[in-house]
C-alpha cells in the first residue's frame, strides 16, 4: 500500500469512528423534540419575530456533523434569518440539554449565553 492508499484509509476509518460515535438516533422524533427545545426558547422565538418582519426564518439541524462533548452526543441547530446565521445551538437529542456557540467557537452553557449579553 502505497503513502496516498494509506491515508486515504487512515481518513476512511476516523470517519467511521465518527459515525459511530454519534449515531443519529430512531425515527427522527428525538431530533425534531431537540429543534423544538431550540425553537421555543424565550430568546429564539423573540428574535424569530423581529426578524420575521423582514426575512424569513429557518431552523437548520444536520446530522451530519455531531459534536461530542463531556461524553454526549450534540447536534447542531442554525437559527437563521435571510441566509444570515444568527445563533448556532448544539442540543442533544431530545434536547435535555443545550449549548451555544459563543464567540470564537466556544461552547456555552443556556444560562452562560444569557448572562453573556449573546
Amino acid at each position: 500500500m502505497g503513502p496516498l492508499q494509506g491515508i486515504a484509509a487512515v481518513a476512511l476509518l476516523a470517519a467511521a469512528c465518527a459515525a459511530q460515535a454519534c449515531a443519529v438516533p430512531g425515527d427522527g422524533t428525538a431530533l425534531r423534540r431537540a429543534l423544538l427545545k431550540v425553537k421555543y426558547l424565550a430568546e429564539t422565538e423573540a428574535w424569530e419575530r423581529a426578524a420575521m418582519k423582514t426575512a424569513p426564518v429557518q431552523y437548520v439541524l444536520s446530522l451530519d456533523t455531531p459534536l461530542r462533548h463531556r461524553g454526549r452526543c450534540y447536534w447542531p441547530i442554525e437559527a437563521r434569518s435571510g441566509g444570515e446565521l444568527w445563533h448556532r445551538f448544539f442540543a442533544t437529542a431530545g434536547g435535555e440539554r443545550v449549548l451555544v456557540a459563543g464567540r470564537q467557537g466556544k461552547l456555552l452553557t443556556l444560562d452562560d449565553w444569557r448572562k453573556s449579553g449573546r
